[in-house]
């Protein structure tokens, strides 16, 4: 009767058994956030943990024993086995290589991008190839989506560019052709007015007389600075490189304190490049320069043109007090924002950084695509 109510020793001193290792890597598999998948030299898939399940809607007791070739488009399978056969005798015995972009199937047909290591291993059991696969699915969408948004943008701005400059000849046209020629015949009957005034002229009717001869010249100094502001002078007729020597003279001529210069190389004066790229890198260059002028600091202001026939590039330096230190082509600098539009909408590109004085230097760049 004791022997049946006490229990054993032997049955007091039973113990649990520790855990495997096999079943802590069980444990740390289960975890980890990506697809790890052992496949044997058959190309058969041995181990599919719960990660993998998630990303390929698929079961680890249906994958066990399968091929690996099921986890890819069909019209990638052709000679993935043998690429995988060639990876895994490759020396030394334990090595590592990084997977570029690849294309996964779910179980619904859906294609998946993944990216990821391949490992070969040699144990006990067998060589391994052992694949660690990351989904990229949601990040490769979101880059697609933004390339588009991008594409669409720049296609945008270059309409929008094409119709400033359109509308830009046109109103440089109507300034010059009638507002302009208004104003002069204006003057013209102002001038006959005064030639016929007599002697006898009131002193007060002289003085309006002189007042609105000025007003007059002020009304046509204005419409003219418009149409050079507008329609960049000599840029169509004479090419990019005369317009700009023409705009900082322009530039010097109304700040003589400032040493504002120009370098062409001899070959590059009369180079003509496609007329919308002449017309964003003239734009550019003014910019940076009025820049420099307002806020710089500078004593000296140098802009520089180098290239070739399929290749453009300009830098306007100067010697001010630079830009504070990680600033750069950010939210609320509206005009360096508009040069970076203005070149995107020719396939150019503009850079904004600290000179070496320190100043500050504008590059603008554009290569031909074809």
């Amino acid at each position: 009767m004791d022997a049946l109510a006490k229990p054993s020793a032997a049955r007091l001193k039973k113990k649990a058994s520790p855990v495997g290792e096999h079943d802590l890597l069980d444990a740390v598999l289960s975890l980890v956030p990506d697809a790890v998948i052992s496949v044997d030299l058959a190309g058969c898939i041995k181990s599919f943990n719960p990660a993998a399940e998630r990303i390929f809607g698929r079961s680890s007791a249906s994958m066990l024993g399968q091929p690996v070739d099921w986890l890819i488009p069909e019209r990638f399978r052709v000679g993935h086995q043998a690429a995988m056969q060639r990876f895994a005798k490759q020396e030394p015995e334990l090595r590592m290589m990084g997977l570029r972009r690849i294309k996964g199937l779910r179980a619904d047909g859906q294609e998946i991008e993944l990216e990821g290591v391949i490992h070969h291993v040699k144990l006990p059991q067998g060589e391994r190839s052992l694949v660690t696969l990351h989904d990229v699915t949601a990040r490769v969408r979101a880059e697609a989506q933004l390339q588009h948004s991008r594409a669409q943008l720049a296609e945008l701005t270059r309409k929008l560019m094409t119709q400033e400059r359109v509308l830009v000849k046109r109103l440089a046209q109507v300034l010059h052709d009638q507002l302009g020629q208004t104003l002069a015949a204006i003057r013209m009957c102002h001038e006959t007015m005064v030639d016929l005034q007599s002697a006898t002229t009131p002193p007060d009717s002289l003085a309006l007389q002189e007042r609105m001869g000025t007003l007059i010249g002020q009304s046509i100094a204005q419409v003219r600075q418009v149409l050079q502001d507008l329609r960049p002078p000599l840029l169509e007729e004479q090419g990019l490189s005369v317009a700009l020597d023409n705009e900082l003279r322009n530039r010097a001529h109304g700040a003589p304190q400032i040493d504002i210069s120009i370098n062409v190389p001899n070959k590059l004066e009369l180079m003509r490049w496609p007329a919308e790229v002449e017309y964003a890198a003239f734009m550019v260059v003014r910019e940076a320069v009025e820049n420099a002028l307002r806020h710089s600091g500078a004593s000296a202001i140098a802009v520089e043109l180098s290239g070739n026939a399929l290749l453009l590039h300009l830098t306007v330096s100067d010697n001010g007090v630079g830009l504070p230190e990680g600033v750069g082509l950010g939210v609320g600098h509206l005009g360096i924002l508009g040069m970076q539009e203005r070149a995107q909408a020719v396939r150019a590109s503009v850079s904004y950084a600290r000179g070496q004085e320190p100043g500050t230097r504008v590059a603008f760049h554009w290569q031909c695509a074809s």
